[in-house]
């Protein structure tokens, strides 16, 4: 398969309609972005996603057109964007030759994808790179070199057919009826954003109210504890303090008990036997 790399000079007079062809678009007519989302379908994805990088563009989101790939496992999305007249111009030159084309990718897509890992290759033009599915692009070698981090090894590497992975930019149109539904998603997106706005602000109202009814609630049963142990000056662990005034307590009544038994058993002669006790008024009688 031959390739021919594209920008928006190129004719194809000269090409033999007897060939078959992949065509890889200059990296300089596209940008590639990457877009996080909530959770929702793919079809709901490739609509918001020209509304969030609306900011982004130079160029009205009428007049582009937007290539999307989800990360497996992710809510992450890989966006090329391209003007939708350099598509529209290479469906003519195609048509008009009669060429056969098996593929359209953009050039970056030529090096290899591995994750963690960017390829590239120095050229006359600069540089080309490749750091995602859809991640990529070319720029100056000192700006390169400049704007590079720790986040990915760098590999050199050569263009190959096969690293382009069956992906094929003219088999993907579905954004001509972007025009008539962009107002209904506008309101869509609104309303994502503000939900994701005002979700935290909800988080902390609820927290400062929960906050407040729990100290109401230690005021309370602080308040308790001191009624009931008036000689404790200071609390300063409530549940330690109070499980020893309980065990205290308990063992109080238990020392009073024994004390009871061991005056009665004074007040008896050692073979008697106690079977029954009466209290009457004040006076407690032993019976044997």
């Amino acid at each position: 398969m031959n390739i021919i790399y594209y920008n928006e000079s190129s004719v194809f007079d000269e090409l033999s309609s007897d060939e078959h062809y992949l065509i890889a678009i200059d990296s300089n007519l596209v940008s590639t972005h990457q877009v996080e989302l909530p959770k929702m379908s793919l079809a709901k994805a490739k609509k918001a996603i020209p509304f969030l990088l609306e900011d982004t563009l130079l160029d009205d989101i009428e007049d582009l057109d937007f290539f999307v790939k989800k990360i497996a496992n992710t809510q992450y999305y890989e966006v090329i964007v391209m003007g939708k007249q350099i598509i529209s111009e290479l469906q003519e030159k195609i048509e008009q030759v009669q060429l056969s084309v098996e593929r359209c990718v953009v050039d970056f897509m030529l090096l290899p994808n591995d994750k963690e890992k960017m390829h590239y290759i120095e050229d006359e033009q600069g540089v080309l790179f490749r750091f995602g599915e859809f991640l990529g692009g070319r720029m100056d070698k000192v700006i390169f070199d400049e704007s590079l981090t720790d986040e990915y090894q760098l590999i050199g590497a050569a263009p190959d057919i096969k690293h382009s992975q069956q992906i094929n930019l003219l088999e993907i149109d579905w954004l001509k009826n972007w025009k008539k539904s962009l107002q209904q998603w506008r309101i869509g997106i609104a309303i994502i954003l503000l939900l994701a706005v005002l979700l935290p602000v909800h988080l902390t109202i609820d927290n400062y109210y929960l906050t407040e009814k729990v100290q109401k609630q230690r005021n309370a049963n602080q308040n308790v504890f001191k009624k009931l142990f008036p000689k404790v000056k200071r609390i300063v662990d409530l549940p330690v303090q109070v499980k020893q005034k309980l065990i205290q307590v308990n063992n109080n009544k238990t020392r009073t008990s024994h004390d009871l038994l061991t005056k009665l058993k004074l007040k008896t002669k050692s073979k008697k036997v106690v079977k029954h006790l009466k209290f009457n008024q004040q006076t407690l009688t032993l019976k044997p």
